[in-house]
């Protein structure tokens, strides 16, 4: 049985996609911050939703069991595409650049806090995993 198989670390496992990919993105509108005209992107939770849905019923439409204690289905094996968005900041500069680095530093910070979250949760749960599997006495 892979990890994948267990629907909670594969939710987890899109969870943890979502936020790299959004941090990559915050992480290019400050780099961007002095670029004349540029306007930051994000990547809102409606998409990592989207996503997660799609997965979902694509892992239902392929289910198949051949006993009831079988697990069904595939969850999404990592391959999302998330699409960003353009999303200015509060406010704009003389030059067109609407990035502002302090609401960029908050975004950031709080998207890594959900990110250690879910990537703790997962490290957790695969420890549970190891040791329920462990013969008693180890």
């Amino acid at each position: 049985m892979r990890p994948d198989d267990i629907p909670l670390l594969a939710m987890l496992r899109d969870t943890m996609g979502y936020h790299g990919a959004r941090q990559r993105v915050i992480a290019e509108n400050v780099a961007n911050a002095n670029t004349p005209g540029y306007t930051p992107n994000d990547i809102p939770r409606s998409e990592f939703e989207r996503v997660l849905a799609g997965q979902q019923a694509q892992g239902a439409s392929g289910l198949r069991t051949t006993h009831a204690m079988h697990y069904g289905g595939e969850t999404g094996g990592g391959s999302a595409q998330y699409r960003a968005e353009r999303s200015p900041d509060s406010e704009t500069t003389a030059n067109g650049n609407s990035v502002v680095i302090e609401e960029q530093m908050v975004d950031a910070n709080e998207n890594r806090m959900r990110f250690e979250t879910a990537l703790s949760l997962y490290q957790k749960s695969l420890n549970m995993i190891r040791m329920a599997s462990r013969s008693p006495g180890q």
